[in-house]
């Protein structure tokens, strides 16, 4: 499964470098909140945990990071993000399901949008984000709304955690949904605390390329992000 979900984010990457600055998904509604909860990245080392096109990759490094690091475990993604970028940051294949090659308590914040939902083990990869993470140093990731994921899904379980398959672009995708319950407690057992919490609406610029989801997402939540810390135990 695995292999099949790279492979097809392989034939996306293409369809994702062309539209991931203006889909309103994207850049209407998870961006303007996911940019809020990060805030200032002066003088950061940063890791872009799934860059995908390379969107948030070339931010931190417009917005004066000190170092900016980014991974995708699709090989066309980080090309896309390599030419978006060039050599302003490092850019690599690497697998957020494996142990990550960086050295402990390298980063000072970690930045993940829409990605985390795709690990096949939710508390292994927090734990190897917590390792290379500072104490003190800042998680800030989006997923999908457990609460989406139930309803459009018509899930006849909301707390188990279950393969869901969704399509993009013609091209099929897998996620694993999960509920606020499992999602909070490995946060908590991987040494983080909750800074804030977000369920975004979409600002006004949406509206005027989709009306209808405009008036969806401002009643029901599509993605959730989580602020959280590092803290010692």
């Amino acid at each position: 499964m695995e292999r099949k979900l790279r492979n097809n984010y392989d034939k996306l990457a293409e369809h994702y470098a062309k539209d991931v600055d203006t889909k309103a998904f994207n850049a209407y509604y998870e961006r303007p909140a996911m940019i809020n909860a990060i805030g200032s990245v002066n003088d950061l080392r940063v890791l872009d945990a799934g860059c995908g096109a390379g969107f948030y990759t070339e931010w931190l490094i417009n917005n004066g990071a000190k170092e900016v690091i980014a991974i995708d475990f699709s090989e066309k993604m980080v090309e896309s993000t390599k030419r978006r970028i060039g050599d302003k940051a490092k850019v690599y294949v690497a697998n957020l399901n494996e142990k990550l090659n960086f050295e402990d308590s390298y980063f000072e914040l970690i930045i993940s949008s829409l990605t985390l939902h795709y690990v096949k083990d939710l508390d292994f990869t927090l734990k190897e984000l917590s390792r290379i993470l500072k104490p003190n140093g800042k998680l800030i990731f989006s997923i999908h709304h457990p609460i989406m994921t139930y309803l459009y899904f018509s899930l006849e379980n909301y707390f188990e955690e279950i393969l869901l398959e969704d399509v993009i672009n013609k091209i099929p995708v897998y996620f694993y949904h999960r509920s606020f319950n499992k999602i909070s407690n490995s946060i908590y057992n991987n040494n983080f605390l909750i800074e804030k919490i977000i369920e975004p609406k979409p600002i006004n610029e949406f509206k005027k390329q989709d009306k209808k989801n405009f008036n969806k997402l401002n009643k029901k939540p599509h993605f959730i992000i989580f602020k959280t810390i590092k803290y010692n135990k």
